[in-house]
């Protein structure tokens, strides 16, 4: 009955390894959903008195009328509180030729009903759906934005164990489901405290952290060989949702509140989380759905390197895996590739809207244009790395390594050109979009290689890359807010991240280069293992 209705939703023409593809591009969606969400909306809900001076460096003012209409903050809070200072300036003009006391006790009352009515200066109280900011310091953001990746660090090592021993598609349902319901409730938690913000985020943290050792564990047990760089491509899903995020949280906070920012990707993932549990299955022997045809197609084309029972944590040669230089070299190289993706997540809202003066709804847009250049050179790398491999015209460990020139050193050339540019709206931005863009090469680097050494185990190796790389999560935001926030973001101060930024992606680059391998490695065998065990404990004769 159940293999029925699959036949009567999706017609059989469509593989099942296509809806998986899909399933594993929406997950990753999901995912940047709850990630992005704090580096969006920490613009709207957080005011600091850093955001309220005028900074040199700053590109705010400028004579040219188009940029004007991208930069020109219209905020009505703002104007309010200049007309009650033209308020009680005028009152101090006016009442100048009273007695000394009197003009004093005029303005002070005056100045007293001012601030009463204020909302912006009125002591905070708990206010639901109202899009009151909040007064908190630039270092309060900046642990705000770095907080899910405290979440996320151990989420990924967590998300590798899981995905191993109760498989991938309760991984992620389960931790999807906590995700959408702390997301729903955080502007309420937002109203008790800041710590209690910060604890929801690394929550949400946590459960972000497990989707993706999952999905690399989907690949490994669904892709065919000659199809595989495809399949990664799928979990580009987050960046595609980037593009889209960017603008419409940030117009959402911009035009309704900054809390329904957070409604929006809760109730979509509460749609989602059904699809998933009604379609993804762990493998295409577990699926009701798929055909004997693909289900035979997918078994034979993986035969003698991907095993089909599932595998105990003891199998896993934990102490081989970490003294493997290939693996090690691998961890190095991925750390690069994050720093820079939470280099963009992290900052770029803040450098757009702060440093180079976009309003909230443009900068968002903006911001979101480099995501989308990386879905597309991904999508090109990913056809061009199959395409490599099929047609054996270059070995896999080259081709690895090839990719990181395009995935890490370009994007460090990048961003060196971007600290340069100054207040160039148009250049910057052009050279920020080819940075993120030709880092979509990762598809066929980094984000591949884990499933050439150890198809077996590419989860679990994907868990531990995460959970080191996810460091870099907890070291921008603080960093950025260090180095430019505490200043006003000016310009300059942003060279110096950017120079930071290019440093860490070319030197991962190297170590990669030099220890680098696409050859599976010995401790993937699982099979041989097990036999010798039981030789070893068979009675002798």
């Amino acid at each position: 009955m159940y293999k029925n209705i699959y036949y009567k939703l999706f017609p059989r023409c469509i593989p099942m390894r296509v809806i998986i593809c899909i399933m594993m591009f929406t997950c990753c969606w999901t995912s940047y959903m709850c990630r992005l969400q704090m580096s969006i909306l920490a613009v709207p809900m957080i005011k600091t008195q850093q955001d309220d001076k005028k900074v040199s460096g700053v590109c705010i003012n400028s004579d040219n009328n188009r940029k004007k209409r991208w930069t020109e903050e219209h905020d009505t809070l703002h104007d309010e509180l200049i007309s009650n200072e033209k308020q009680i300036s005028d009152l101090i003009i006016e009442h100048s030729m009273l007695p000394r006391q009197a003009n004093l006790d005029q303005v002070n009352d005056t100045f007293d009903n001012s601030l009463r009515n204020n909302d912006y200066n009125k002591a905070r109280s708990i206010h639901i759906y109202t899009g009151e900011p909040f007064e908190w310091t630039p270092f309060i953001r900046g642990q705000l934005i770095s907080a899910y990746s405290w979440g996320n660090v151990p989420g990924n090592f967590l998300g590798g164990v899981l995905s191993q021993k109760y498989g991938p598609r309760n991984a992620v349902l389960w931790s999807s489901i906590v995700a959408a319901f702390v997301s729903l409730l955080t502007p309420i938690i937002a109203q008790i405290s800041w710590t209690a913000l910060a604890m929801s985020r690394v929550i949400i943290g946590i459960t972000g952290g497990i989707s993706f050792p999952a999905c690399h564990t989907l690949v490994a047990k669904w892709a065919v060989p000659d199809e595989k760089g495809r399949f990664i491509w799928t979990l580009q899903g987050g960046t595609f949702g980037s593009i889209f995020l960017f603008g419409i949280i940030s117009g959402i906070a911009e035009n309704i509140n900054w809390e329904s920012g957070w409604y929006f990707p809760a109730i979509i993932m509460f749609i989602w989380i059904f699809f998933w549990y009604l379609l993804a299955y762990d493998s295409p022997e577990e699926h009701p759905g798929i055909t004997e045809e693909e289900k035979t197609f997918i078994i034979e084309s993986q035969a003698g390197v991907v095993t089909k029972e599932k595998q105990k944590l003891s199998d896993i040669p934990i102490l081989k895996i970490m003294t493997s230089i290939p693996f090690i070299s691998l961890i190095l190289c991925h750390f690069g590739n994050l720093f820079l993706l939470f280099f963009y997540q992290n900052g770029m809202m803040l450098y757009q809207t702060k440093a180079l003066g976009f309003k909230l709804t443009k900068g968002g847009f903006v911001a979101g244009l480099p995501w989308a250049s990386r879905v597309i050179f991904a999508f090109v790398f990913g056809w061009i790395g199959d395409t490599i491999k099929r047609k054996k015209l270059m070995s896999i460990t080259t081709l690895r390594k090839g990719a990181t020139i395009f995935s890490h050193f370009l994007p460090g050339v990048c961003l060196i050109i971007v600290g340069y540019l100054g207040c160039s709206f148009f250049w910057a931005n052009v050279f920020l979009i080819l940075a993120l863009g030709f880092n979509g090469a990762a598809s066929i680097a980094n984000l591949s290689n884990n499933q050439d050494l150890s198809p077996n185990y590419a989860g679990f190796l994907y868990g531990i890359m995460n959970t080191v790389g996810c460091l870099s999560g907890i070291i921008i935001s603080p960093v950025v807010e260090e180095v430019a926030g505490k200043h006003g973001n000016p310009i300059d101060k942003w060279r110096i991240l950017f120079w930071m930024g290019a440093a860490v992606c070319i030197s991962c680059m190297g170590i990669f280069m030099v220890g680098g391998s696409g050859k599976v490695q010995s401790w993937n065998e699982i099979q041989p293992r097990r036999e010798n065990q039981r030789n070893q404990q068979a009675p002798r004769a």
